[in-house]
């Protein structure tokens, strides 16, 4: 059950599943992977996301076509809105459940990430120390000057009342 946000409608639940497909974008023509769908929505997996606001069509066959405007994505994914609803069961052929991981970007195939020189990691180190040491080191010296500041104010204030009675 999802939570309701204040002002919103709770999300309809999306059906996971595992649909190739086709995706026109543009004049281009590309195999996509159908994630998972909802009656007025889905999200797909394809090489490269086609750009936010922009029209897609999915087909799947002769006799399926879906319309929707892309309203996310990342490099891989992407997720469209369609005005029309989307009747599942014409799909046709639908696994339901998670799809298998994309062996294109199986992390274990993919280089190791950049590793910095242990000489300038050594350096971003000392420098970041630098500063956290000089925020502490001017934060004691405020508070420790409000402590000296209050403790003569104090200790004055007491002979300077008695002077300004006698004065006037």
């Amino acid at each position: 059950m999802e939570k309701v946000r204040a002002g919103f409608r709770p999300r309809e639940a999306r059906i996971r599943v595992c649909v190739p497909a086709r995706m026109r974008a543009g004049e281009a023509w590309t195999d996509v992977t159908i994630l998972n769908i909802s009656s007025r929505g889905l999200m797909a997996r394809v090489n490269a996301a086609p750009p936010v606001r922009s029209y897609v069509e999915i087909r799947r066959g002769a006799e399926v076509v879906i319309v929707g405007k892309v309203v996310w994505h990342d490099d891989r994914h992407f997720g469209i809105r369609t005005q029309d609803r989307i009747d599942i069961e014409m799909l046709g052929g639908v696994t339901k459940g998670a799809c298998p991981p994309d062996p294109a970007i199986d992390r274990r195939t993919l280089p190791r990430g950049h590793r910095p020189d242990p000489a300038e990691a050594f350096e971003r180190s000392r420098q970041k120390a630098a500063i956290f040491q000089f925020v502490v080191l001017t934060a004691c010296g405020v508070a420790g000057a409000i402590l000296v500041a209050s403790a003569v104010r104090d200790m004055l204030g007491a002979p300077l009342a008695i002077v300004a009675s006698h004065l006037g």
